[in-house]
């Protein structure tokens, strides 16, 4: 509950951040050869998708930076793990002060001993 309730309050106040690597990981999603474990994207392709939902709730890409693609080559060593995308997704959270709405267990894990590092909002 806390996860909506935080996405409600960030759609209402225009702050909703999504990290540009949000692309790679629905694209890669998307390739799944079972179709249930494809996201739901209402028979859209990504990119329409992405643009539908962006102007329907104000939504905001945060840029790939130096300091984010920096940050996270060191993640791995807080995570115990290396995937690419969430390696990603904590930096961009990491480096831009946001709130992170997940529903992965390490990087709960990860907002749970680190709360200095990262705020992670499960779902």
């Amino acid at each position: 509950m806390e996860a909506k309730y935080a996405i409600s309050r960030a759609v209402s106040s225009g702050s909703v951040f999504l990290s540009q690597m949000l692309l790679w990981e629905l694209g890669l999603a998307m390739l799944k050869r079972n179709a249930q474990s494809r996201p739901n994207l209402s028979g859209m392709s990504v990119q329409d998708w992405i643009r539908d939902v962006s102007l329907r709730f104000g939504l905001r890409f945060v840029p790939m930076s130096d300091a984010i693609a920096m940050e996270a080559a060191l993640v791995p060593q807080l995570c115990g793990y290396g995937d690419p995308g969430d390696c990603f997704l904590i930096a961009t959270a990491h480096i831009e002060n946001l709130g992170l709405v997940t529903r992965d267990s390490r990087i709960i894990d990860l907002g749970n001993r680190r709360p200095d590092y990262i705020t992670v909002i499960p779902c």
